[in-house]
């Protein structure tokens, strides 16, 4: 593994996936104490939506900073990515799994921190008021949640935009079928 071509993916994918972010950074969009169900499931979409384009345009992201010449370049990453779903299926699946694997990894940690370090709490002011909202958003504690949820999927999707970079850089194997005579 490279690292430095790694970490310059990773930087892209950081860099790339800012909406994401601002999207991460709104309660109301992500959790249903902290807005309505619609507004989740606006949220919930967004996301889904994101995350999709996320992984789609991952190779490109790496392209950006991590290029070379002729073969990994912005303009051919996504047609490179293709060839490597269309000759390589095995080792592109595995490259997906392995990004889908730290998403989920990551999904685990965010969880965990946010047992840990609560980003909501019940409001006592609605006891006496039905008016207040029902729950009190921690936004530092809901900060630090959608950060390192941000830097997880970001790290997937380098992940993924690497391999794929990876693959499309190896020589393919090319099997010789010899003549029975």
């Amino acid at each position: 593994m490279d690292f430095r071509t790694f970490a310059r993916s990773w930087l892209a994918c950081l860099i790339g996936c800012l909406p994401l972010l601002a999207l991460l950074l709104v309660p109301q969009l992500m959790r249903s104490r902290a807005g309505s169900e619609q507004l989740l499931m606006v949220g919930t979409g967004l996301l889904l939506v994101l995350l999709t384009a996320a992984f789609v345009f991952a190779p490109l992201m790496t392209a950006w900073f991590a290029p070379v010449r002729g073969s990994w370049e912005p303009r051919t990453a996504l047609g490179a990515t293709a060839r490597v779903w269309r000759h390589r299926k095995g080792s592109a699946t595995i490259a997906l799994l392995a990004g889908i694997a730290v998403y989920a990894g990551g999904q685990a940690v965010g969880y965990w921190l946010g047992s840990a370090v609560p980003y909501v709490s019940d409001n006592p002011e609605h006891l006496t008021d039905p008016s207040q909202p029902l729950w009190v958003i921690h936004y530092p504690a809901y900060v630090l949640q959608a950060i390192v949820l941000y830097l997880a999927t970001t790290l997937a999707v380098a992940v993924y935009g690497w391999r794929m970079r990876t693959l499309s850089l190896q020589p393919s194997a090319t099997v010789v079928m010899a003549s029975p005579n």
